[in-house]
């Protein structure tokens, strides 16, 4: 039987030494992975300082040519994590996670929200190339949810 070279690449990138370091962490953790489908968490700071950590369904067809669709995902109800409890935060935040159309992650990344108003092309840095891995999406996620620390820290010191 001929392996699917999407899932060997999402297997290659849940296996790449920098991204399991960041397992070992406590940054995410990988709940499920049944290609093309992968259901993982990522750390948080809270705005009051707390931490905590969302839950993320990735969908991964025709990964790494096709970009992710990534949704912020309520794991015990199976479904988008509601609006009241998505993360709280400063603009960047709230726009990464609001509920839009497909209610994906506002990134421009994201299959969805890369096409949207042009999001992909405004923001290049930000946008999907296939030579990227998975721990890039991971590593922006980590860094938004965590955008709260930062905040607290500047509060604490002024």
């Amino acid at each position: 039987m001929i392996a699917d070279p999407s899932a060997a690449r999402v297997e290659s990138d849940l296996h790449d030494g920098d991204f399991l370091n960041s397992c070992e962490a406590g940054r995410w953790r990988i709940i499920s992975f049944a290609f093309p489908t992968l259901d993982f968490t990522i750390s948080a700071t809270e705005p009051d300082g707390t931490s905590s950590e969302y839950g993320f369904k990735a969908e991964l067809s025709n990964y790494p040519s096709q970009p992710p669709m990534v949704q912020i995902w309520d794991h015990g109800a199976n479904m988008p994590l509601a609006k009241d409890r998505r993360p709280k935060g400063g603009p960047r935040v709230q726009k990464t996670f609001q509920h839009w159309g497909p209610d994906t992650v506002y990134r421009p990344w994201d299959r969805m929200t890369g096409p949207h108003s042009n999001s992909a092309g405004t923001y290049p840095h930000l946008a999907w190339r296939p030579e990227r891995r998975l721990i890039f999406i991971f590593e922006d996620l980590h860094g938004i949810l965590n955008s709260n620390a930062r905040a607290q820290r500047i509060g604490a010191s002024a």
